[in-house]
């Protein structure tokens, strides 16, 4: 391929890199506008929910802040309601660089993420969080009266649950590694322990110091663990039977 060939190439994929870029603004944004024009007061009813359990009412000390906020939570909302076009979007694009074995290897570690991700997402909101508030208030009682604002509420929200989704990739991360070469079975087996006590102080640093939270993220830790473990055995499995064929 002549030097003129390849520039035109290159300028093609980036005219097609451009179009996928403004297609996934326009979902986003189209998603976005949805969600704050329709929906905007069930989905903030949504975020606030683990608070007001507790009785207690948000605050806000700026008179956009609201406002904003609500802007933020939307926008946030119209990113994962986007989130499967966006990857649409991007698969149309990649696909024809890809083999036929590479297209089902990649879709498959996508999707398996994505679920690990939501997993770990839901498990945080609907398991931990409530736990998580409940401590910090009743340790609070009879010192201090809570008054949080919408803002800082939402902003330890999402720093909360966030981590929890990607501490869930966790088998993801060690299948990558494994299919590298920089990780082993015999090593994952062998750290094992180790491992265990690393997870477990990591839960008493992420959690209240109260033994049902520290348990409900070290047990699922311990089982992403097991299961990563497993995918690693599997993936030398393959390698050495391929050796094999190959020899």
């Amino acid at each position: 391929m002549s030097l003129t060939d390849t520039k035109k190439a290159f300028l093609e994929h980036l005219s097609e890199l451009r179009k996928v870029l403004i297609y996934c603004v326009i979902s986003l944004l189209a998603c976005f506008i949805i969600i704050f024009v329709l929906f905007c007061d069930e989905l903030m009813d949504f975020v606030l929910a683990p608070i007001r359990q507790f009785g207690i009412d948000v605050v806000y000390t700026t008179l956009g802040e609201v406002w904003l906020t609500e802007m933020k939570v939307c926008f946030i909302a119209g990113f994962i309601a986007a989130f499967p076009a966006i990857s649409f979007f991007f698969w149309r694009f990649l696909r024809p660089a890809l083999y036929q074995n590479e297209r089902k290897a990649f879709a498959l570690i996508y999707f398996l993420s994505l679920l690990l991700f939501i997993l770990g997402v839901c498990f945080a909101y609907f398991v931990v969080l409530a736990l998580t508030i409940n401590f910090f208030v009743t340790t609070g009682e009879g010192t201090a009266v809570p008054m949080l604002t919408i803002s800082k509420y939402v902003e330890f929200l999402t720093s909360f649950i966030i981590p929890f989704g990607l501490v869930f990739l966790l088998p993801m991360v060690v299948l990558a590694l494994t299919k590298v070469g920089v990780l082993q079975v015999s090593t994952l087996v062998k750290s094992r322990k180790y491992v265990i006590v690393i997870l477990a102080i990591l839960a008493a640093i992420l959690t209240p110091p109260d033994v049902v939270s520290q348990l409900l993220l070290l047990i699922p830790m311990v089982i992403l663990w097991e299961i990563s473990i497993l995918i690693a055995k599997r993936v030398e499995r393959k390698k050495e039977r391929s050796l094999v064929k190959t020899d």
